[in-house]
């Protein structure tokens, strides 16, 4: 896995005393000591100093009054209005030079009828002494800011400082606040492969960087060992590579900018805990396309991903966008997918798509506003309709506008339309929580049918039944199809944590389900008898227990899921109750990743068998699945694997029960209908069940 993070300069402030009588008050734009302290004036006014000039800086805080510093006054009622010269108990160093640091001049705010001696002592911070550290040398006299204009002048830090309650003002000395900037990475990853963990970094500032390190330590340990393996890195170097590691086991890394001249730290990651994981399985990465712009809303940069067929073989991966959906030829050039056209949609987390004949059709949630428009509308859309006719030259020929949005939608072989996941909305009239569309004119779907009674967030299809994923009642209604115009609920069943996608096995005996979760999980259901379901087994990827599954689609007795942050999933479901992992690939290999990161849609139903898989962040992968004789088709009680159930199955199990015949392995398994362990005259007479009733 991989993760990636951006980091800015950090400012980090440190009390060091042996009480800690010394506080800071929170103020808006507070970066550190209790958010009491911040670059510059913040909201008081404008500094002249950049935060990537600030300095580190000791003020030595003391109560001899030989150590006393005199600076400026200025009014916190009447903001900035000079008050006169008042005293400080201690004294501002520029120590960035440790063997020469240099004296600053120190200002602070107080209110009218203060003292001109900054001690904030009240527990509140009410007195608002406002301590301002400048960049200037030190001036004895105390006078240099005078005639300046405190809210526009040179200040580094601003603090609001106050007496820790149930403490005493300078009940103990030496007494030091520290301000230390620490410069941070612009980018930062650690990329989890096999046995191995890289390390990748770049700083937010390049002149900086050279100005200020002489060199990078990376380090490496098991996370709960004490001791570190450490590697000096020249600073022009930005990556480095551990292997050998054991995969499965907890990784701590961190990588440290150093000054060898000043003996400092000028920067440092936080420690990351990483695993080394195999990224593939029984798959090869024919190539990769992430060709769309950048999201300018809140949304990631890719969602949803189906497939699309010419009548001449060519095949195109539609994947949907934060904007839109891209046409992408997978075929001319295997080894690097071209864009064939960008089709422009509501702006959207959501979005999806599915075909039929020569017409692609796509859905979205349509629920970000629009970017370019300074009223930020959010952009109504239906269906839209795109003709496939010419693959190179697809067009946008329509939309129906039933709805003003949708979550999914379905389309299998028969010439209609399943629209799921529609909010109510004055100007959907054709909105419902199961919408029909019959495409016999592909071009102008009319609506034919709906059914209502509990909010869909997926379907999937056998035949005449429906299966709807009911995800926020954590169940699945089983639905009459065959009447479009009526659909009628057949069985419901819960117990199933958010549950959000599915599909089913050819024979039409096995439902798979997939949770939306933490602890999200596929599911397999026995729905031979739609009135007597049950749960045949539960599926995770290894370390994968508390992760969540997103989509799942079944080809050959294979089940590939888009798994998030492990990526594509590919499980052999042949024996439903005992799935088992065939293969994987990992396309989001971050340390980090979080919960909904990493892969979102899968598509298998290819001529070519490759199979597609949209990552949220990092695009189209097209990959191979290199099983063999995965490509197949499965079906139970298909003995001579001619793709039909039919009587000269039954005649070479009769075979194997009386005369003894030899069955390889596969042909025992698809033999044992009823999976009991033993091949007899009960797996016959499932064999004819299923041919009178299919």
């Amino acid at each position: 896995m991989t993760f990636s993070i951006l980091f800015s300069r950090d400012l980090d402030v440190q009390f060091i005393s042996e009480d800690m009588w010394l506080m800071g008050v929170p103020v808006a734009g507070g970066e550190a000591f209790d958010n009491g302290t911040m670059y510059g004036m913040g909201l008081y006014g404008t500094s002249t100093i950049h935060p990537f000039d600030a300095v580190d800086v000791d003020i030595r805080l003391s109560s001899d009054p030989d150590s006393i510093s005199l600076a400026y006054v200025f009014s916190a009622s009447n903001l900035g209005e000079p008050m006169g010269l008042g005293t400080f108990p201690g004294s501002a160093w520029d120590v960035s030079n440790h063997e020469s640091p240099r004296r600053l001049n120190i200002c602070f705010f107080e209110t009218i009828n203060g003292d001109l001696e900054w001690n904030p002592t009240t527990v509140s911070g009410m007195d608002l002494e406002y301590l301002l550290i400048m960049n200037t040398d030190y001036d004895s006299t105390g006078e240099y800011y005078s005639e300046i204009d405190i809210t526009y002048s040179d200040v580094q830090y601003f603090s609001w400082l106050r007496k820790r309650a149930g403490e005493t003002w300078f009940s103990s000395e030496p007494a030091i606040l520290e301000y230390r900037n620490y410069w941070e990475f612009s980018n930062f990853d650690i990329v989890a492969t096999d046995n191995t963990i890289t390390l990748e970094w770049e700083h937010e500032n390049p002149q900086i960087e050279y100005d200020h390190i002489t060199h990078y330590e990376v380090k490496m340990r098991i996370d709960g060992d004490d001791i570190w393996t450490t590697q000096t890195i020249p600073v022009e170097n930005h990556q480095y590579e551990f292997t050998d590691l054991t995969n499965g086991i907890n990784i701590e890394c961190q990588v440290l900018g150093i000054n060898t001249n000043t003996g400092s730290i000028e920067m440092e990651s936080d420690i990351i805990i990483s695993t080394p994981m195999p990224i593939m399985f029984s798959t090869e990465l024919l190539s990769q396309w992430d060709g769309a712009d950048n999201p300018l809303v809140g949304a990631s940069k890719y969602n949803d991903v189906w497939g699309y067929t010419d009548p001449n073989g060519g095949e195109f991966a539609l994947i949907g966008q934060w904007n839109g959906t891209s046409i992408v030829d997978i075929s001319n050039n295997s080894e690097s997918p071209e864009l064939v056209t960008f089709i422009p949609g509501s702006y959207s987390s959501h979005r999806d798509i599915k075909s039929y004949g020569q017409y692609i059709y796509i859905g979205t949630e349509a629920n970000r506003a629009d970017p370019y428009n300074e009223d930020f509308n959010i952009i109504e859309q239906g269906i839209q309709v795109v003709d496939m006719t010419n693959p190179f030259n697809p067009q946008l020929v329509n939309e129906w506008e039933g709805v003003v949005q949708s979550h999914n939608i379905m389309s299998e072989d028969d010439p209609y339309l399943y629209v799921i996941g529609s909010n109510e909305d004055e100007d959907a009239w054709g909105a419902a929580d199961l919408i029909i569309l019959d495409l016999s004119d592909p071009v102008y779907p009319v609506k034919v049918g709906e059914w209502n009674g509990d909010y869909l967030h997926d379907v999937c299809l056998d035949g005449d039944i429906l299966y709807g994923m009911a995800i926020y009642t954590d169940s699945i209604h089983a639905i009459d199809v065959s009447d479009k115009s009526n659909p009628e609920l057949i069985v419901s069943w819960g117990g199933i944590p958010s549950s959000h996608a599915c599909w089913v096995s050819d024979d039409g005996q096995t439902l798979f389900s997939a949770s939306e979760t933490s602890y999200g999980h596929v599911l397999s259901w026995d729905v031979s008898n739609l009135f007597n379901i049950n749960l045949l087994d539960e599926w995770y990827p290894e370390l994968g227990e508390e992760w969540s599954v997103h989509n799942i689609f079944y080809k050959n007795g294979f089940i590939f899921a888009s798994h998030y942050a492990f990526g594509l999933q590919i499980l052999d479901v042949r024996d439903p109750y005992e799935m088992q992992t065939a293969g994987f690939y990992d396309t989001y290999p971050y340390s980090g990743a979080g919960l909904f990161d990493g892969a979102w849609g899968a598509y298998p139903y290819f001529e070519s068998n490759r199979i597609i898989v949209s990552d949220r962040s990092l695009g189209l992968f097209v990959v191979e699945f290199t099983e063999e004789d995965w490509t197949i088709p499965f079906q139970m009680g298909d003995i001579n694997t001619d793709g039909m159930v039919d009587i000269l199955d039954i005649v070479m199990i009769i075979g194997y029960i009386i005369d003894g015949n030899n069955f390889d392995g596969s042909q025992e398994f698809v033999a044992d209908m009823n999976m009991d362990g033993i091949i007899n005259i009960l797996d016959i007479m499932n064999i004819v069940y299923f041919i009178l009733n299919r």
